[in-house]
């Protein structure tokens, strides 16, 4: 889902991106708002103040993200990118060297906020009849008065102790100053954030099958609910593995990675000798063997191309011909940490030169070393890891 967000504004070097889902969440805001003012008002009126109160809602959850963002940024913190979405909002950052105590505040200022944006709409709710004429005083209190309501059960929901929401957060970081075992605290909150997330939508079973509301607020409420559960219980599964291979990059290079590549073909290697010189170095496990050109280019042939028999090739034709030129795509050192090697993954790039020295030894797919980091995230769950190993990042929804 975050993949499709659009950045819209930064404040401070932190991104801000729109999910195109939140335009899902305004427009149910706005449905429910409007069932509730047209009791009162007329339909004009009754669907601005709908209008103006979801942008209000989405506006709030800003603010809910940027005291998580700021914290963070006040700890220390690389903070990249807030994105609002259907859910609340996410804030992505690097969290290298965080402590249970960073953690603790971080996840508490969310709710905080939202709570002290609960007491401003109160005020204003409560005052303004004082101040205003009826006719701007009415509509304007009401409003002010459902988000005070919103943004004060928006905290208390959040308190909630499970993963991913805030409370989880806050669990998670006490039962690590408790434990001194941050992995095992954090698949307990885990744990309580799926029971939290299939109880929300076995309750959108019940609002629906229970009458209890009327057809539309109860088709609405159920599809919140239901949504909402499934997205906290598989957030809170995605945070488990993240953190597990977390784990598994903390203190690894490539090396750990890959024990060896074989040594750069010529590019003039025939294709009918390759199947051979393949099996002789240990290399059929792979997927890309690099190329040395006569002129210095860099080129990185698949191994499945040439890790057959060859009999389907040309006796005279070369590894060259089959090779794609990688001199021009990024290039990591095997010594470098496997943090920056995920990172040089990111954005439209599928294949990385792997460098020694400042020469090119070998060619990595994103694919293969995917594969290679799930074996070392199992292998590390079954053996466990050395505890308060450090964080290297995180997201804080909601």
């Amino acid at each position: 889902m975050l993949a499709r967000a659009v950045r819209v504004a930064a404040i401070k070097g932190i991104e801000v991106r729109l999910d195109p889902s939140v335009v899902l969440l305004a427009v149910l805001v706005a449905v429910l708002f409007a069932t509730r003012f047209l009791d009162g008002f007329a339909p004009a009126m009754a669907f601005t103040m709908a209008g103006i109160g979801s942008l209000l809602v989405v506006a709030t959850t800003f603010a809910h993200e940027l005291a998580h963002a700021l914290e963070a940024r006040h700890r220390g913190l690389e903070v990249e990118s807030i994105t609002l979405l259907l859910f609340g909002g996410v804030t992505e950052m690097h969290a290298s060297g965080q402590s249970a105590r960073d953690e603790l505040a971080i996840a508490a200022v969310g709710p905080y906020v939202s709570l002290v944006c609960g007491a401003a709409f109160g005020l204003i709710a409560t005052f303004t009849p004082d101040l205003l004429p009826s006719t701007v005083a009415d509509p304007v209190a009401e409003v002010a008065g459902l988000l005070g309501w919103w943004n004060v059960l928006l905290a208390l929901f959040n308190i909630v102790p499970g993963a991913p929401l805030d409370g989880g957060r806050v669990l998670r970081a006490l039962l690590w100053m408790l434990l001194r075992d941050r992995l095992r605290a954090l698949r307990i909150s885990v744990r309580a954030g799926q029971v939290l997330g299939f109880g929300l939508v076995g309750t959108g079973v019940w609002v629906v099958a229970s009458g209890a509301l009327p057809l539309i607020p109860s088709l609405v409420g159920a599809f919140v609910l239901a949504t909402t559960g499934l997205f906290i219980a598989n957030a809170a599964q995605r945070e488990l593995r993240n953190a597990e291979l977390d784990e598994v990059l903390t203190g690894r290079t490539i090396r750990d990675l890959v024990a060896t590549f074989p040594t750069p073909w010529p590019a003039d290697q025939r294709v009918a000798d390759g199947h051979a010189r393949l099996v002789e170095a240990d290399a059929l496990d792979g997927e890309l063997l690099t190329i040395d050109h006569p002129d210095g280019r860099i080129g990185a042939v698949e191994v499945a191309s040439i890790g057959s028999d060859g009999g389907d090739h040309d006796a005279t034709r070369t590894v060259g011909e089959l090779g794609t030129d990688v001199t021009d795509l990024p290039a990591i050192d095997v010594d470098a940490d496997l943090h920056a090697l995920v990172d040089t993954f990111q954005g439209e790039h599928r294949i990385v030169r792997v460098t020694r020295d400042g020469l090119t030894i070998g060619a990595l797919t994103e694919r293969e070393v995917a594969r290679a980091l799930e074996r070392l995230r199992r292998a590390g769950t079954r053996a466990g890891r050395p505890k308060d190993d450090a964080v290297t990042s995180g997201e804080v929804p909601m």
